[in-house]
């Protein structure tokens, strides 16, 4: 899974590459013309607007090309990574941390156990207790667009990192998120 900063990153380089690409795509077209398009530095003129179409046309497949291959949002691409898919810990909600199995954790539906300040197992998910390096388990800076894989198997995802647990996310909230 991408964090929200790997993300940014892929964006920003996807949208310089599909500039870059139209940049010498009309370019390349300004010379085959014999350098007489002036598109919007010295009138307009027929030649002009043949380079500044076949910018508009490289760009706009290098963006869909690069976007496929980075696999980004639209929004984060167009933005050149300014704007971001939201992180998991921004998405999640708190969920009950309870210390040691006991008479408490068999009234709660979802709970995390900790012994010690460290967490052991997930209570909720499945019949039995599903212990910590198998559940379902995500660090906060993960894209939350990048959840859905998990949330096929599961219900419910666990944000945390080490063991700091920040909540979870329920599979009606992740998917009102995704606007599904």
């Amino acid at each position: 899974m991408r964090t929200v900063r790997e993300l940014r990153l892929a964006g920003l380089i996807a949208y310089l590459a599909a500039l870059i690409a139209g940049i010498l795509g009309s370019g390349l077209v300004h010379l085959a013309l014999g350098r007489r398009g002036a598109f919007g530095w010295d009138g307009l003129n027929f030649f002009g607007l043949l380079e500044g179409i076949s910018f508009l046309l490289i760009f706009t497949i290098s963006l869909w090309v690069f976007k496929r291959a980075v696999r980004v949002t639209t929004t984060t691409l167009l933005s050149a990574g300014l704007f971001v898919p939201t992180s998991a810990k921004a998405l999640s909600r708190p969920i009950p941390v309870l210390d040691g199995l006991g008479t408490d954790s068999l009234e709660t539906q979802l709970a995390v156990i900790r012994e010690g300040g460290v967490p052991i197992g997930v209570i909720g998910l499945e019949d039995s207790l599903v212990p910590w390096e198998e559940a379902p388990v995500v660090g906060s800076d993960v894209a939350a667009n990048d959840l859905s894989v998990m949330f096929r198997k599961y219900p419910v995802v666990i944000v945390a990192d080490g063991n700091t647990i920040h909540g979870a996310i329920r599979r009606e909230a992740y998917f009102k998120y995704l606007g599904a």
